[in-house]
């Protein structure tokens, strides 16, 4: 088995374990491209749950896309949807936008606390439909991890809550999305040691 399945096997893995709490069912073995509207929550800034620390409350932005989205999930299983309140339901889901922003990836030292919102169920603002609030789960103890937010500030890995996710759970999803928009390089650029503060 290539590096590459063998690390897609393990984000689809992680991915299954907490699907529970975001109300998803049903996770496949590898990563989809959906198109339709999702959550991107790869610069989210995140508080905990009240009453439930594995639970953090991210704030990330709302999209409409054509392809260049990937999650773990059937398409149909992260659907947006709006109930007869009018209140709006999407889903979070990767996607490169933030990068072609000038947004960098920061790693972060291991053993601080981060969220995990691939897939995470989201409710869409009323007053501001650009923004929605996701469910994600915290993640405690780990080893090191990446966040698209902190604008290369590391003190904000540890002074704030941030939306993150493993380098090898995330460099699979940068190389499917860069070959399926057809781009000759990933657009993803990283932090320098240069830029900590």
């Amino acid at each position: 088995m290539s590096l590459i399945k063998h690390l897609l096997g393990v984000l689809a893995a992680l991915v299954a374990v907490f699907l529970g709490s975001s109300g998803i069912a049903g996770a496949q073995d590898k990563p989809l491209i959906c198109d339709q509207q999702f959550a991107l929550c790869t610069s989210a800034n995140c508080i905990p749950a009240p009453g439930n620390p594995k639970v953090a409350l991210c704030t990330c932005d709302v999209w409409d896309t054509k392809g260049g989205t990937i999650g773990v999930a059937s398409c149909d299983a992260v659907k947006p949807s709006t109930d007869a309140n009018g209140w709006r339901t999407v889903y979070s889901y990767f996607a490169l936008t933030q990068s072609y922003q000038g947004k960098r990836v920061m790693k972060c030292a291991a053993g601080t606390p981060w969220a995990e919102c691939l897939n995470a169920k989201c409710s869409v603002d009323p007053a501001n439909p650009s923004k929605a609030i996701c469910a994600c789960e915290t993640m405690f103890q780990t080893g090191e991890w990446v966040t698209w937010a902190g604008n290369c500030n590391t003190q904000s890995c540890s002074k704030g809550f941030l939306n993150g996710t493993t380098l090898a759970a995330v460099s699979p999803g940068i190389d499917i999305l860069t070959k399926d928009l057809n781009l000759k390089k990933s657009p993803v650029n990283y932090c320098s040691p240069a830029d900590a503060r």
